[in-house]
């Protein structure tokens, strides 16, 4: 856990630092993940810069290229990549891999990296959702020009394969958010009952989602979630203790606010 801890501390606090440098403010929120390279050739960081800018459209006001460490400064945002040559934690991709339901094998490919691309995005913490589009696009880029099997993000204990990730970054162009690269969703049975659960809406600012014993089939009860948060990232609808969300089938619910069963804090309750 330390070997990939401690460098990414060190690269989010140089990368805070430049940010506030360009806008002098220090209210800031830091988005970061990282790349997960198959051999130990580092990513060209000069023809990185340039793809992001031209192959992903995210426009740049300047570059720095400083030994293994690519620094790109937007209007709104710092973009910082490192190449690190060791692999991020095998125990914490490991565990990550065990929950990737959407990566059929990835408990096989995702252990077998042999180094990473350690990204953060700074910026303001009232544009979570415009950090998360320029992460994507950033780790988009990367695994367009690297020997890479897939893009890892702890703080939501996200971990995708390169091909469905660059997928959903192509989205953005038809402005169709990545919702399951930004956060994850996990569903259970917990006594013949349905139980689902997000992780890492508070990134977004809002509780996370949890349904607990429904009688519902684990795919209905994930879809309600999945609907959810995407209307609410997508429509810049915040989900809160009160707010009412509708089913396909135009079922209303009130969501409430209550400790969470499966999770630890507090959740948003979906009587599904």
């Amino acid at each position: 856990m330390q070997i990939f801890r401690f460098p990414l501390f060190l690269l989010l606090c140089y990368s805070s630092l430049l940010h506030a440098q360009q806008t002098g403010t220090d209210d800031n929120k830091v988005v970061s993940g990282i790349v997960l390279l198959n051999a130990n050739t580092p990513v060209d960081l000069p023809q990185l810069a340039t793809a992001i800018e031209k192959d992903w459209k995210v426009r740049l006001d300047s570059s720095k290229v400083n030994g293994k460490t690519l620094v790109l400064f937007t209007t709104n945002a710092t973009i910082m990549l490192a190449n690190l040559d060791y692999p991020a934690s095998p125990g914490e991709i490991r565990s990550a891999a065990e929950g990737a339901w959407m990566w059929p094998t990835a408990r096989d490919e995702a252990p077998r990296h042999q180094s990473q691309v350690v990204i953060s995005v700074i910026g303001s913490t009232s544009k979570p959702v415009y950090l998360y589009q320029l992460f994507t696009r950033a780790a988009a880029a990367v695994l367009d020009n690297s020997n890479a099997c897939g893009v890892y993000m702890s703080t939501q204990l996200v971990l995708q394969s390169k091909s469905f990730f660059l997928q959903s970054a192509r989205n953005l162009d038809q402005l169709v958010l990545p919702v399951y690269c930004w956060v994850y969703f996990g569903m259970f049975q917990d006594g013949g009952a349905s139980c689902a659960y997000t992780y890492g809406l508070t990134e977004f600012g809002m509780p996370d989602l949890e349904i607990v014993k429904s009688s519902h089939t684990l795919q209905e009860a994930h879809a309600v979630l999945y609907d959810a948060v995407k209307d609410a990232l997508q429509n810049k609808k915040p989900l809160e203790d009160g707010s009412v969300i509708e089913t396909l089938e135009g079922q209303k619910i009130t969501l409430e606010l209550s400790k969470s069963v499966y999770l630890s804090g507090e959740t948003l309750k979906v009587g599904y």
